[in-house]
């Protein structure tokens, strides 16, 4: 769903938008007060005192202002490439800018974008196992020792939030905005009762509180503290990724109209009902579901599931829109990707990462068992999103912008404050952050090594690789050779840029094997634009060539998938065929052998290896009938 023109947007279809960015953007962030405030004192055992409860409060409150109102609406949220957000859009910023030309520059960049894809993963690996069972604990208040029930129930949703992927979620997607209107509605009326109660808790607002328990607590302690608070502002990050799908202002006027003020009204409300309590030292605390009326606990238990669900949808949407943008600028394998919407581009599914991600989240759940513990491990990949892209934001201003003065202003706070929450998190790292860091590691090292693996078989690719001219000049000395009259298309499989005109090594084959000459011969590749569209005027670049050989470039942009229609329709033009069935398809895939003596190392060999099994020929990615598609195998030692 690409939002439309910002300025062409009538009032009614910006609040339309707003309405589903408060599920999609707000849906993560807007179920943290069901954990965030209790973990804070229960995991640090922090004294439920006034002082105490104050100076968490304020803490929270101040976070969400500076970090959320501020960095990321006021800042981050203005780099936006052609409407487009995200690790993945500012980084194709930057490639795009002249001044960023040297090698190790490019590879900074390069580092930091895989290594928040990598983080997002995980991040999207505990939302829904954290989110759902946050939500379903709120029966402790009147139901004890149903632990193992919690747990199956989680893992119960789980499954099923996994299976549906594969039927889209138009019909889920519609109800988040209302859903999640109706749960930013509850919990703000549910935390202006409390207020109302014990309004000392207002005094919160005052950042003096916040500051004077960080010096009473000291660095260490304080860390701890702030590795809590950080689950406060977990989702933030969501607010650029998915600023493509909605645009600035909805978001805006989604954060300033209702979630800020949601969020902010229970998360006070929550310290009133503290300030009014009385907790023995030790004890346990859940103030979210304490300040729900009895009557009310079961309602507010679906409401809040209803929420996580949401959250969690929206996290695995993204993943699956990364996934595939990492694909598309061929830093992971071509996985089989399904369109699940014939008139959203922008849905689509992946099976084999849906596998993943649903044993992982069911690893976590049995794992964990509570969301306290799962709390642990939340913070650190959401904490490493934001310092790398405040430090990604910072290039783009310093690189794109020319603005000098904003540089100075944005690292005054935003990148001090985003290496303090991460050092904070570090601190959790016996307690649970190891996963996370775990998961993104594993992540990075996957597409890392597909990148160095693809670079090698590029490199082994050159070594018999002939450029098109001098492959159509060849042709032309060539008396043995036997011209068919049927047209064939040949992939550029492996990612060669474009300006080196290489022949296929299929089309290099074919003629060395049967010395047929397809006529025409069209030579098909796709490349991957700085921009995260392409307009229909520029989708091809065609060259012609002697003997009836044509290279023909389709550019897509990285947030497009890639497809054959303009290919076709320019075929059609040019009267190469009247239709596909008229054409026969090429492509190689390399039979990957261990037996190089100085080939990869090990470490990088194995995962390439095992990714290379799971990369799809052009035939499935591209639907082509199988009974047109020809595949040559090319035996390489690495």
């Amino acid at each position: 769903m690409q939002h439309e023109s910002e300025q062409t947007q009538s009032p009614y279809q910006t609040l339309i938008l707003s309405l589903g960015a408060l599920g999609v953007v707000f849906g993560d962030i807007g179920t943290s007060p069901m954990y965030a405030l209790a973990v804070c004192f229960n995991a640090t055992s922090l004294p439920v005192i006034g002082p105490n409860i104050l100076g968490v409060v304020s803490l929270i409150f101040w976070s969400l202002i500076i970090v959320v109102s501020i960095k990321y609406m006021l800042f981050i949220t203005r780099a936006d490439n052609d409407g487009e957000g995200g690790i993945f859009a500012i980084f194709q910023l930057l490639k795009s800018s002249d001044r960023i030309s040297k090698t190790w520059m490019l590879s900074v960049l390069t580092g930091i974008a895989l290594c928040a894809a990598a983080l997002l993963f995980a991040d999207g690996l505990i939302t829904p196992a954290l989110s759902i069972m946050s939500a379903l604990e709120g029966l402790k208040v009147s139901f004890h020792n149903i632990n193992e029930w919690i747990v199956l129930s989680t893992l119960l949703i789980i499954i099923g939030l996994f299976s549906i992927q594969r039927f889209g979620t138009s019909i889920l997607g519609g109800l988040f905005g209302p859903v999640m209107l109706v749960w930013f509605s509850v919990i703000a009326a549910l935390g202006f009762n409390q207020i109302l109660k014990a309004p000392q808790i207002l005094q919160a607002f005052s950042p003096h509180h916040a500051l004077r328990l960080i010096i009473e607590l000291g660095w260490l302690q304080s860390l701890e503290l702030m590795g809590c608070v950080i689950l406060a502002i977990t989702g933030a990050e969501a607010i650029y990724a998915d600023m493509g799908h909605f645009g600035r202002k909805p978001i805006k006027l989604a954060w300033y109209g209702v979630a800020l003020l949601a969020l902010m009204l229970n998360y006070f409300g929550q310290g009133a009902y503290l300030l009014n309590a009385h907790f023995t030292s030790g004890q346990n605390i859940d103030p979210f579901f304490d300040i729900v009326p009895i009557a009310w606990l079961i309602p507010m238990v679906v409401l809040g599931t209803l929420a996580g669900i949401i959250a969690s949808q929206a996290i695995i949407s993204g993943i699956f829109t990364i996934t595939s943008q990492a694909i598309h600028l061929n830093y992971l394998p071509r996985l089989l990707i399904k369109h699940t919407s014939k008139d959203l581009q922008g849905q689509i599914y992946i099976p084999k990462l849906n596998i993943l991600l649903t044993l992982c989240s069911i690893a976590l759940v049995l794992g964990f068992e509570s969301s306290e513990n799962l709390a642990s491990a939340y913070g650190f990949a959401v904490a490493a999103t934001m310092f790398l892209t405040s430090i990604a934001f910072t290039f783009l201003v310093y690189y794109i912008w020319n603005w000098s003065w904003m540089v100075v202003i944005f690292c005054c706070f935003a990148i001090p404050l985003d290496f303090l929450f991460l050092a904070a998190t570090v601190t959790k790292i016996p307690d649970g952050s190891y996963v996370s860091i775990l998961i993104s590691l594993g992540v990075l090292l996957i597409m890392v090594s597909w990148i160095i693996g693809d670079r090698y078989l590029m490199n082994k690719a050159q070594r018999i690789a002939l450029l098109t001219p001098i492959l159509s000049e060849v042709v032309s000395t060539r008396k043995d050779l036997h011209y068919q009259a049927r047209p064939a298309i040949f992939f550029q499989h492996l990612s060669f840029p474009t300006k080196f005109e290489i022949a296929p090594n299929a089309l290099l084959r074919q003629i060395q094997l049967t010395s047929i000459v397809y006529q025409p011969t069209v030579i098909v590749e796709f490349c991957c634009t700085n921009t995260p569209r392409v307009a229909e005027n520029d989708r091809l670049r065609v060259i012609d060539y002697p003997n009836d050989i044509h290279l023909v470039s389709a550019s897509f942009g990285f947030a497009e998938l890639i497809s054959l229609d303009a290919v076709e329709k320019y075929g059609q033009e040019k009267n190469w065929w009247k239709t596909q069935s008229d054409i026969v398809f090429y492509s190689a895939h390399e039979d990957l052998r261990n037996g190089a003596e100085q080939g990869l190392p090990p470490y990088i060999k194995w995962p390439f290896i095992w990714l290379h099994s799971y990369d799809q020929n052009m035939a499935r990615t591209l639907n082509i009938p199988a009974l047109q598609y020809v595949e040559l195998s090319m035996p390489i030692d690495v």
